[in-house]
C-alpha cells in the first residue's frame, strides 16, 4: 500500500498548496480582520487553517479507505521490540558466523601446515632416500676410484722406472754427442788452417804468374822492335840497289860519276851488308825472344796447372771445410734437441712423481672416505655448498674463510680448522680477488666425501657480486606448444625451468640460493591453469625473478605469461 500513499501524499500537498493559496488571496481581497488583525495577518492564519483542514480531511478519507494501513501503523509499535529482538539474533547468529568462518580458516591453515609439514617430510625422505643411494653410489664409486688409483699408481710407476731408463740413454747419448762435437770441432780448425795455407800458395803463384806475363810481355815489345829495325835496313838496301843500278846504267856518261858511284855503291853495299848483319842479328834477337818467350809461356802454363790444381784443392778443403761445419751444426741441433729432450724427459719425471705423489694422496684420501663412509655419516657429500658469501677484499679472506670453518663446523665437520683450503688453492683465490678488485661472491664446496668427524676441505670459485639480471626481467623465454596432452606441456615448462636454473648457476648463482629449485608447486599449477585456458596454437612463457639477481642473493622464480 506504500506505492498508492506516497503519489497520495504528492498530489495532496499539490492541491492543498493551490486551495490554501486561493482562499488566502479571496480572504485577502474581502479585507477580513479576525481579532483586531490586520488583512494581512487574518489572509496568513486563513491560508494555514485551510491547508491544516484540507490536510485532515484528506489523511482520514484517505484512512477511512485504507484500513489495512491504519492496522499496519498500529500493529508497528507491537512490532518493533520483535524486530529489534531478531536484529539482535542475526547479529548473534554472524557473530557465530564470523567465529565459524574464523575457526574454518584456523581449520584450513591448520591442514595446510601439516600438508606442508607432510611435503617437508616427504622431500626429507626422498632426499635421504637420494643422500643414501648417493653415500651407496659414492661408496661404490670411491671403491672403483680407488681400484683405478691404485692400477694408475703402479702404471706410472712403471712409467717412472721408463722414463729414467730413456734419461739415462740420453745423457750416454748427449755425452757421445759431446765427444763427437769436440772431435768435429778440432777438425774442422786443421780444415780451416789448411785451407788459410793454401790461400797463400794460391795468392804466391798468382804473382808468380803475373810477373812471368809481365816479362813475356816485354820480349815481345823488344822481338817486335828488332823485326821492325831489320824490316828497314832491308828497305835501305833495296832503294841502295836500285840507285845503284842506275849509277851503272849512266855508268858511260862521265868516269868521274863512276868512280863516285862505285864508292857509293861500295859504301851501299857495305850498308847492306850492314843491313843483313841488323837484320841477322834481330833476327836472333827475335828467336832469342821467341824462344825466351815460349820458356814463360811454358813456364806461365805451368803455374797456371799448378794455381789451377792448389784452387781445386783449396776448393775441395773449402767442401769439406763446409762439410764439416754442417757436421757441426748438425751434431750442435742433435746436441740441443738431446738436452731438449733429456729437460723434457726431466720435466715429465717430476710431474709423473708429483703425479704420482698426488695419486697416492688422493688414494690414501679415497680410503679414508671410504672408511668414513662405511662407518660414519657423511657432513659433506663430494660438491655440497659449505659456505659462501660476499668477500669486499682480499684483506678480508681469513675472516670468511673462519666463516667457513663455522658453517663446516656447525654440520659435523671437526678439525682445526674444521675447512681446509690448500696453499695452492688459496694463492689462487688471492690472486682472482686481486684481478676482480671489487666486491666479490665467493662460494667453497666440498672437495671430496667427508665424514662426520672429519675436516672438510674446499675448493672455492669467486666471481664479481654485479647485477645478472633485474627484477622482473625475463632470464629466459620459450615459445609453449598448446592443444597438446597436459603432460607434454608440463614437461615443456620444467625444460624452461631447467634452463633457467642452469643459466642462472652457469653465471655464478648456487643452486641451493634458487628457491624450490625453481617454481613454486602453486605457481606451476596456476601457469598450467592459464596455459589449458588460452587459444590459440602456442604462447611466449618466460621466467623471471622477483628481485635484482646477483651471485650472492636469494633468487625466487615467477612466470611471466604476457
Amino acid at each position: 500500500m506504500l506505492w498508492l500513499f506516497l503519489p497520495f501524499v504528492v498530489i495532496l500537498s499539490g492541491v492543498v498548496a493551490y486551495a490554501a493559496d486561493t482562499i488566502a488571496k479571496k480572504v485577502g481581497r474581502k479585507h477580513l480582520r479576525w481579532f483586531g488583525l490586520r488583512p494581512k495577518t487574518t489572509a496568513l492564519i486563513v491560508a494555514v487553517l485551510s491547508g491544516m483542514g484540507i490536510s485532515a480531511a484528506s489523511l482520514t478519507a484517505f484512512l477511512l479507505l485504507n484500513r489495512s494501513a491504519v492496522r499496519t501503523i498500529a500493529q508497528a509499535d507491537q512490532l518493533r521490540p520483535q524486530i529489534n529482538a531478531l536484529r539482535e539474533e542475526v547479529r548473534a547468529v554472524q557473530e557465530d558466523l564470523q567465529a565459524a568462518q574464523r575457526e574454518r580458516d584456523t581449520a584450513r591453515s591448520e591442514a595446510e601446515r601439516l600438508r606442508r609439514e607432510r611435503e617437508t617430510a616427504r622431500a626429507n625422505l626422498l632426499q635421504a632416500t637420494r643422500e643414501l643411494r648417493g653415500a651407496q653410489a659414492a661408496r661404490e664409486t670411491a671403491q672403483a676410484q680407488a681400484g683405478a688409483l691404485q692400477a694408475r699408481v703402479t702404471e706410472l710407476t712403471e712409467l717412472r722406472e721408463a722414463l729414467e731408463a730413456r734419461a739415462e740413454q740420453s745423457r750416454a747419448r748427449l755425452a757421445a754427442s759431446e765427444a763427437a762435437l769436440a772431435a768435429s770441432r778440432a777438425r774442422a780448425r786443421d780444415l780451416d788452417a789448411r785451407v788459410q795455407a793454401l790461400g797463400e800458395q794460391v795468392a804466391t803463384l798468382d804473382a808468380r804468374a803475373a810477373q812471368a806475363e809481365a816479362e813475356a810481355t816485354r820480349a815481345q815489345v823488344r822481338a817486335r822492335a828488332a823485326q821492325l829495325r831489320a824490316e828497314a835496313a832491308q828497305t835501305r838496301a833495296a832503294q841502295l840497289d836500285a840507285q845503284v843500278r842506275a849509277l851503272e846504267a849512266s855508268r858511260q856518261s862521265t868516269e868521274a860519276q863512276r868512280n863516285a858511284l862505285a864508292q857509293e855503291r861500295d859504301a851501299a853495299r857495305a850498308a847492306r851488308d850492314a843491313a843483313v848483319a841488323a837484320r841477322a842479328q834481330a833476327e836472333a834477337g827475335r828467336l832469342a825472344a821467341q824462344q825466351d818467350r815460349d820458356r814463360l809461356a811454358a813456364e806461365r802454363r805451368d803455374l797456371i796447372a799448378a794455381r789451377d790444381r792448389l784452387r781445386a784443392e783449396r776448393d775441395s778443403a773449402l767442401r769439406e771445410r763446409d762439410r764439416v761445419r754442417a757436421d757441426l751444426a748438425a751434431l750442435r741441433t742433435q746436441q740441443a734437441d738431446l738436452r731438449a729432450a733429456n729437460e723434457t724427459l726431466a720435466r715429465d719425471l717430476a710431474s709423473t712423481r708429483a703425479s704420482l705423489g698426488k695419486l697416492q694422496d688422493e688414494y690414501s684420501s679415497a680410503r679414508t672416505e671410504l672408511s668414513a663412509s662405511r662407518s660414519a655419516d657423511l657432513a659433506f657429500p663430494k660438491n655440497d655448498l659449505v659456505y659462501a658469501g660476499v668477500v669486499p677484499s682480499v684483506r678480508n679472506l681469513d675472516t670468511f674463510l673462519q666463516d667457513a670453518a663455522a658453517a663446516a663446523s656447525s654440520r659435523g665437520a671437526k678439525g682445526n680448522p674444521a675447512a681446509r683450503l690448500s696453499a695452492p688453492a688459496r694463492a689462487a683465490l688471492e690472486t682472482k680477488l686481486r684481478g676482480l678488485n671489487a666486491s666479490t661472491f665467493v662460494q667453497c664446496r666440498a672437495a671430496n666425501n667427508t665424514a662426520v668427524g672429519f675436516p672438510v676441505d674446499l675448493i672455492c670459485d669467486a666471481r664479481p657480486n654485479s647485477m645478472l639480471y633485474r627484477g622482473g626481467q625475463p632470464i629466459r623465454r620459450a615459445t609453449i606448444t598448446l592443444g597438446g596432452d597436459t603432460r607434454d606441456l608440463q614437461n615443456q615448462i620444467q625444460n624452461l625451468v631447467q634452463d633457467t636454473v642452469v643459466d642462472l648457476t652457469t653465471r655464478g648463482v648456487p643452486s641451493e640460493y634458487i628457491t624450490n629449485q625453481g617454481l613454486d608447486v602453486n605457481e606451476f599449477v596456476d601457469l598450467l591453469t592459464r596455459l589449458g585456458s588460452r587459444t590459440g596454437p602456442s604462447a611466449t612463457v618466460g621466467i623471471a625473478a622477483r628481485e635484482d639477481v646477483r651471485p650472492g642473493s636469494r633468487v625466487d622464480l615467477y612466470p611471466v605469461l604476457p
